[in-house]
């Protein structure tokens, strides 16, 4: 069973909200206000009626699709200002918590007379916090790891080590970081004065940033959408007090007062609702856009249910609305329930929808063919368990739903995952152990498990599962307690050049590798022969502690 939600802060890992002090002021502003994100891969994506998509602009559109494992999100699709609930990705970088609540806390510019100018300025503002959050106030106080530590965002690089200690907690706050934000909102803001003054847009780049870019695609993307009759009626029913801006004065206003209470200064006001109220929010459009693309007799039928969520934004207003909806699909053609109501988070108890199956189950089976296969007809069951029990995790969808197999059901198929798992996302391998090679020249005899190894333990022989299930998948067992045990250790890592290597080991070598998981020993210290010092070393798994300048 899964438990009735918190109020707010659904899918935002706690932890992500401690790893600097914005990012925790954030996370106190963004409860107080009953905010929530829904799990991007669990929300159902609703595709956009055609008649709001630009005409020749393929490039500003698209839908969310699986490629290598991970639900790709285009950049100007899903992604709305006006949208209460942020989105937790799990490809994203842990940075993307309070980003995604940052933009709740702005909000956005919209009036009804609004002009294509007004529309992209109010965009280029209400993304000016979030973007300042990301690269400068978020790093004050923030813990990185020793090779990136002082040293700013990482942009376009990741590093899983700067990811795992900013978990740990913030350090003494820089304020250079909170200086160098101040500068960047107070340049932005003076290029939007200018483009206000001349009527044209006006340029401001830093480094990889140009907000003036971002807004014009935006609203390239969305000014139909903005400009039509339901998004009209839909800012007229479902006002959001605090974060829905008539003027760029009251948008630039609200960036100001939260951006002093970012650097330490005096506290912003939370927004003026709850999660139920956002959530009803969420579906009252959701349903608007559904009606734009029917008939008038289903639309006026829509309509009604709209007016009444307008009316009632409760738990209760939200399970009317459920059925009522249901009511009109038995005697209609129209979206599927399942699917106008997966908005990636959990609805009232009295409901039995919220969050998308079939798109994760698309993931697993391109990721994790052969457990699939294994699973058969109970898979979309065990899909539907995952989904539901899952906390909101980073990492790829193949790797989490392992990991659950793994807790819920150990036995043949959850090692089966494990190991599809390792092939279809391995860590990124060292670059100076790739750039050196596997004998370069040691600083001396201390030797350190390489990057990007990973060590699984099956009990049984999951290659040849793999190969039976490609090529003669009748030659697997039907209960598979009948396989053979054959308890073991596998090593996997990736190359630079993609290729993946697996290996078989040994109990001293996979027990050396173990002991190698808390730091470098002396090499004497493995307690293994030559021989197989040197085959983990030419394989990859073990790098020196150090190189030495003498060849």
């Amino acid at each position: 069973m899964h438990d009735r939600p918190s109020p707010s802060l659904v899918n935002c890992p706690a932890p992500e909200l401690s790893r600097s002090p914005a990012a925790a002021r954030i996370g106190r502003l963004a409860a107080a206000s009953g905010l929530s994100l829904t799990h991007f891969e669990y929300r159902q994506h609703l595709r956009l009626p055609d008649h709001w998509a630009p005409a020749d602009r393929p490039d500003l559109f698209g839908e969310a699709v699986w490629q290598g494992g991970r639900l790709v999100e285009p950049k100007y699709g899903p992604f709305r200002h006006d949208g209460v609930l942020g989105s937790f990705h799990p490809g994203h970088r842990a940075k993307w918590t309070a980003h995604e609540l940052c933009h709740a806390l702005v909000g956005h510019a919209w009036r009804p007379d609004a002009s294509p100018l007004f529309l992209a300025l109010g965009c280029r503002v209400a993304e000016l916090l979030p973007v300042t959050l990301y690269y400068f106030l978020d790093e004050a106080g923030l813990r990185r790891c020793p090779a990136h530590a002082s040293g700013g965002p990482l942009y376009g690089a990741f590093c899983p080590t700067c990811e795992r200690a900013a978990l740990c907690g913030p350090i003494e706050i820089d304020g250079r970081w909170y200086d160098r934000g101040r500068a960047f909102v107070e340049a932005e803001l003076a290029a939007v004065a200018r483009s206000r003054r001349t009527g044209r847009p006006s340029s401001h780049r830093w480094t990889t940033i140009d907000l003036q870019s971002d807004a014009l695609a935006y609203v390239g993307a969305h000014r139909l959408r903005l400009m039509s009759p339901e998004y009209r009626r839909f800012a007229e029913l479902f006002p959001a007090p605090g974060r829905d801006h008539a003027t760029l004065d009251s948008i630039e206003a609200r960036v100001l007062e939260l951006l002093d209470d970012l650097c330490g200064g005096r506290e912003a006001q939370p927004l003026k609702g709850d999660h139920w109220q956002w959530v009803a929010h969420d579906i009252g459009w959701r349903l608007l856009q559904v009606g734009s693309q029917c008939e008038p007799e289903l639309g006026a039928a829509l309509d009604g249910l709209v007016d009444a969520l307008a009316a009632e934004t409760t738990a209760q207003g939200i399970v009317a609305a459920v059925e009522g909806y249901r009511a009109l699909h038995d005697d209609w053609i129209m979206p599927e329930p399942e699917a106008v109501f997966a908005l990636g988070l959990p609805l009232p108890d009295d409901v039995d929808l919220g969050r998308a199956i079939d798109q994760p189950a698309a993931g697993l089976a391109e990721g994790l063919p052969g457990t699939v296969e294994l699973l058969g007809e109970a898979f979309v069951p065990v899909v539907e368990a995952f989904v539901t029990a899952e906390s909101p995790t980073r990492g790829p969808i193949a790797r989490r739903f392992a990991r659950f197999l793994a807790a819920e059901a150990p036995g043949p198929v959850a090692d089966l995952a494990l190991y599809e798992a390792a092939i279809a996302h391995p860590e990124p391998p060292d670059p100076a152990a790739e750039a050196f090679g596997a004998l370069a020249p040691a600083l001396d005899d201390r030797v350190r498990r390489a990057p990007g190894v990973e060590l699984l333990a099956p009990a049984v022989d999951v290659r040849d599962l793999t190969a039976r299930l490609k090529d003669d998948p009748d030659a697997v067992p039907e209960d598979l307690d009948d396989l053979p045990p054959k308890p073991h250790r596998l090593a996997v890592r990736r190359t630079a050049g993609g290729d993946i290597i697996v290996a078989e080991l040994s109990p001293a070598a996979a027990a050396a590798l173990d002991r190698l998981a808390d730091g470098p020993l002396p090499a004497a210290a493995l307690a293994l022969s030559a021989d197989e010092r040197l085959s983990l070393q030419t394989l990859g798994l073990t790098i020196p502690a150090g190189w030495s300048e003498r060849g």
